[in-house]
């Protein structure tokens, strides 16, 4: 990498992806990670490489085509941590994990944690509600 070049900081390449994702930017997010980086989805399932990030976004953008993600709040934990609270929400138009598309709305409160390396992110865990979500598309009874 050319020592010249100022490589954002880990809460400036959190931030982008949350742009990246709005913006529909796939080949900006493929950037952004490293190739063989490590996901962790929100159901806990763990997978590798930069390509499984774009399938999620690929199917959640699919599912909810006016999908748009706010970041409420971020903290810095780390040099190379960033843990960004956020919301996304949009409508169910489309085909989510077999469940086709309902027309409800939906909006979910979320978190990631991003580790970052030479300037991408090699890990990120996400966590959401996926009950609430379940509720919100008139799948599940929230009990």
């Amino acid at each position: 990498m050319n020592p010249m070049v100022t490589m954002p900081n880990v809460a400036e390449l959190h931030r982008a992806v949350y742009q990246a994702i709005n913006a529909r930017d796939l080949d900006g997010l493929r950037e952004i990670y490293d190739a063989d980086c490590v996901y962790v989805t929100g159901d806990g399932v763990e997978q590798s490489g930069v390509d499984a990030v774009l399938r999620a976004v690929r199917k959640f953008t699919a599912a909810f085509p006016d999908l748009a993600i706010e970041i409420r709040q971020q903290h810095q934990a780390a040099d190379d941590m960033s843990i960004v609270e956020y919301t996304f929400a949009g409508t169910h138009r489309g085909e989510l994990e077999g469940i086709p598309a309902t027309g409800r709305e939906m909006e979910v409160v979320a978190c990631s944690v991003v580790a970052v390396r030479d300037g991408r992110i090699v890990e990120e865990r996400d966590y959401y509600d996926t009950l609430s979500l379940m509720t919100q598309l008139g799948i599940a009874n929230g009990g």
